[in-house]
């Protein structure tokens, strides 16, 4: 059998929480939005109504929004990481160029003292921006205080909005976005396709037992790359706006909840148009079940907070780099990727049931298998009797007291985890000549790494070395790793390098996300650090 390439590429970024927001309605949009009637994921079987009779929405509306991509702009402006990276370079350019000079404007520097004093970061800069109306008012459509209660003082929240309205006339942001008119629609139509594979939105609806409660809208982000957010919220008057391909006219509807979710893009294609890629689906559904999955974590927080807050200390590295920082954002996030789990058991097939939930261990929710069987519990005993637990609400006591089992079952939960490991037990790099640094001739090019047990290859198995979570490399580069192939047995893997005499370079086997080598079970080799000193 010949080696097997492993692929490598940046880590993919970490998902954020979803944040509450208080309630606007979606404006007349600047690029066409469509509505999509949903059906069943190609090739799998249509959704039989397993969860009871409870009705499901049928169609999600898909816009590309110009107000999330104003709120991404000034926040980056005012210095946001989590907004500073997109892969649609021809966009940021144009963005770049025409927003740059008004860096100093005081919407920006109101922007960047809700992101560092106020902690709008993440979502929550999403939720403010549909707490507005749409361009070029974008004057807010709730109560102020009611954006962020508890959090930002309405009168805060109402003096951005102002600054915000200034900026985008002073920056002539409708221009621009006219101009981009065309990226927009392209993303928007792009994104179409996989919104239909999914039929994500009725599952998720009969699956939490609600009615058609909500409307749906999802929306491409160009301004970033490095972010999914979803977010729900109910309008004070009036439904989702906007243009859909039936009437094309602004429509007011009634009083509903209106869940988003806000999809980063990850690549374009030769053209240099935006795609999205096979986790597209998997995405969506994430971003949507937020909508479902965070009111009853808010509503049983109180009883869950002390509990889940001792789980999220146990593995707070690893959460932390994913932007979980608090018992909430923990137990709404978990109940959101345990509800994935359940659509690719029943969507999907045992082998990408298995990955996802390896993936999940790997990035820190060592539990999520546990988790995601107990929500199988309530699968199956709704299937049996439909009146048992007609919705999850019903069932969220036993949610409860399988967190309240889990605290005292960490320990024995990692050590399971650990034991299936694998471990480098050889490599062909000569010992240190002292401290961590192994000095090597120029002429070597290739790399031997032996592991414990068979391995295969995942995606960013050789990776630049990671701080906090974030791959770096501006004082140290990796070296130059041209290929990277494992042996038939899956126990020996080869790097191809190129060195240069006189370098020092680091890098690393695997992220601390669990990405790179792993076992057929999938679980992950621990990231194994190399530096490496090129002699003259």
């Amino acid at each position: 059998m010949p080696p097997r390439p492993v692929r490598r590429a940046p880590p993919s970024p970490p998902r954020h929480p979803a944040a509450p927001v208080a309630a606007p309605r979606a404006a007349a949009l600047l690029a066409a939005a469509l509505l999509v009637a949903v059906r069943p994921l190609g090739g799998a079987r249509a959704q039989p109504p397993s969860h009871g009779s409870t009705p499901a929405p049928t169609a999600a509306r898909i816009a590309a929004e110009p107000r999330l991509e104003l709120a991404a702009i000034v926040f980056r402006l005012g210095g946001a990481r989590e907004f500073a990276n997109t892969q649609y370079a021809p966009y940021d350019s144009a963005l770049r160029a025409h927003f740059a000079p008004f860096a100093e404007h005081e919407a920006v520097a109101l922007a960047r003292d809700l992101h560092d004093r106020r902690g709008i970061t993440f979502s929550r800069v999403m939720s403010l921006a549909i707490a507005l109306d749409s361009l070029p008012t974008l004057a807010l459509r709730v109560a102020p205080d009611s954006v962020f209660p508890g959090r930002v003082p309405g009168a805060e929240i109402a003096r951005f909005a102002a600054a915000l309205g200034r900026f985008a006339r002073d920056a002539r942001a409708d221009a621009f976005f006219a101009a981009q008119r065309g990226r927009l629609d392209s993303a928007a139509a792009r994104l179409a396709r996989p919104v239909q594979e999914a039929d994500a939105f009725g599952w998720l609806a009969r699956f939490f037992g609600t009615g058609a409660d909500r409307t749906f809208v999802v929306a491409p982000l160009l301004a970033n790359s490095q972010g999914n957010f979803g977010v729900c919220v109910t309008p004070d008057g009036g439904g989702a706006g906007g243009t859909d391909v039936a009437g094309g006219t602004d429509r007011p509807g009634p009083r509903a909840l209106e869940c988003w979710q806000i999809l980063g893009h990850q690549r374009t294609d030769a053209a240099g148009h935006v795609t999205w890629g096979e986790q597209t689906i998997e995405t969506l559904v994430h971003e949507i079940a937020h909508g479902y999955a965070n009111p009853l974590g808010d509503a049983h927080g109180a009883a869950l907070d002390p509990v889940v807050e001792r789980v999220r200390q146990a593995y707070a590295a690893p959460l932390a780099a994913q932007a979980y920082t608090s018992a909430r954002s923990v137990l709404n996030e978990s109940l959101v990727r345990a509800t994935v789990a359940r659509f690719f058991a029943e969507r999907g097939t045992p082998a990408r049931l298995a990955e996802y939930l390896a993936d999940q261990q790997g990035l820190g929710w060592r539990w999520l298998p546990e988790l995601s069987e107990r929500l199988a519990e309530y699968e199956r005993a709704r299937a049996a009797d439909p009146t048992r637990y007609p919705t999850l609400a019903a069932f969220m006591p036993r949610v409860v007291a399988y967190y309240d089992s889990l605290p005292p079952r960490l320990a024995a939960l990692e050590r399971r985890y650990d034991a299936g490991r694998p471990h480098v037990v050889w490599t062909s790099l000569p010992a240190p000549a002292g401290g961590d640094t192994v000095v090597l001739p120029a002429s070597v090019r290739e790399i031997a790494v032996r592991f414990d047990r068979p391995v295969r290859p995942h995606r960013f198995a050789v990776v630049p070395p990671f701080v906090d979570g974030r791959p770096t490399s501006a004082r140290v580069p990796p070296p130059p790793v041209t290929g990277v192939t494992l042996d038939a047995a899956g126990t020996t893997a080869r790097l191809a390098v190129a060195l240069e005499p006189g370098r020092t370079y680091a890098f690393q086997l695997n992220t601390p996300h669990g990405f790179g080598f792993r076992t057929a079970d999938g679980v992950p080799l621990a990231p194994y650090p190399v530096r490496l000193r090129v002699a003259p």
